[in-house]
């Protein structure tokens, strides 16, 4: 009877379900918007992963066209899949990229790319956090100094920096040789394969560090002053607070924070290709999946690359997602 009695009581009135409905409505615009503009390129793109789609003609310029073939292109006469070759492959773009190799050493150049960002870039955050949300002087100077590299744009950092590292005039590598950690001044960081790697890391952390930095340090004026002082009673040190007290208390931003670095950095691509190019040490999933695409004009490989770069962005998505719930229940 109480069941019945709930239920009657839950029911929405005529006004509320118009509301509903309206609100609903409202809402329409923007879902089409996003299905035109996410949805139907990811299938597209799916779709085209499965078969041999090359442009042919391709010459010194994008095409050798005829002055006729253009005129008739721009009449609407014909289109650019005249000039492709479509020809259905089930996943033999899938089985080549797997028997040579490549898609694994992708996968592997873009998981350590993101880890060593990611670490990298917390860790440093973090000290900074810490610093700022101290009783300094001018610290909302220090603040502002901080959020410099946040503001300039990827281009420009990854240029900066290839200047910043060149093997005849980079500053880098004076002061490397000066404090002693290098025994050369021509080190060029663009032929071994860990300076290559380590060159697009420390410009991704030197563009990004800034955004994880204000993130931590909202957690951390968040954190109760209450709890640091009990700690601090109880005779605790600074380490044993910032571990105990601290940190449970920031978790949920943490690893917010560390969620949207790890899509972000999956996701480069402008530092990574203004810096090295289509270097081999540096080949992540985006620049393999660009360099097939819309240099090769192999679209049904590029779509394949693409493909797997989305499916292990769904993995790590679901895993991270699996973790703030577990993370959020912990907190509550």
């Amino acid at each position: 009877m109480e069941a019945k009695r709930a239920k009657v009581v839950n029911r929405l009135t005529p006004r509320q379900q118009s509301d509903s409905w309206f609100g609903f409505a409202l809402v329409v615009p923007a879902l089409l918007v996003l299905l035109i503009v996410i949805a139907l390129p990811i299938l597209k793109g799916i779709y085209v992963s499965f078969f041999s789609y090359k442009l042919k003609n391709v010459g010194g310029a994008l095409f050798n066209l005829s002055p006729d073939q253009l005129a008739s292109i721009f009449r609407g006469d014909a289109d650019l899949s005249s000039l492709s070759n479509l020809k259905w492959n089930d996943l033999a773009n899938y089985i080549s990229l797997f028997k040579r190799g490549e898609v694994l050493h992708y996968f592997r150049n873009t998981l350590v790319f993101v880890a060593f960002t990611v670490s990298i870039q917390l860790v440093l955050g973090m000290v900074i956090a810490l610093l700022l949300n101290s009783k300094i002087r001018a610290c909302g100077l220090y603040r502002g100094f901080m959020l410099i590299p946040w503001t300039i744009p990827s281009v420009v950092v990854a240029i900066l920096w290839r200047w910043m590292l060149h093997q005849d005039f980079g500053v880098i590598n004076y002061i490397a040789y000066a404090l002693g950690i290098s025994q050369q001044v021509n080190v060029s960081w663009q032929v071994s394969d860990g300076l290559a790697m380590a060159s697009i890391v420390l410009a991704s952390v030197w563009r990004q560090l800034p955004y994880m930095m204000v993130m931590l340090l909202a957690g951390l004026q968040s954190v109760d002053g209450s709890l640091e002082e009990a700690s601090r009673i109880d005779g605790a040190n600074g380490w044993n607070t910032f571990t105990h007290v601290i940190l449970p208390s920031i978790r949920p931003v943490l690893f917010t924070s560390v969620w949207i670095a790890v899509m972000n950095n999956f996701q480069s691509y402008t530092i990574i290709a203004n810096m090295n190019g289509t270097g081999a040490s540096t080949m992540t999933l985006s620049i393999a999946a660009y360099q097939e695409a819309f240099k090769s004009y192999n679209f049904g490989k590029g779509a394949a690359i693409g493909v797997m770069w989305l499916v292990l962005l769904f993995m790590v998505t679901l895993v991270t997602n699996r973790m703030n719930e577990r993370c959020a229940n912990d907190y509550q």
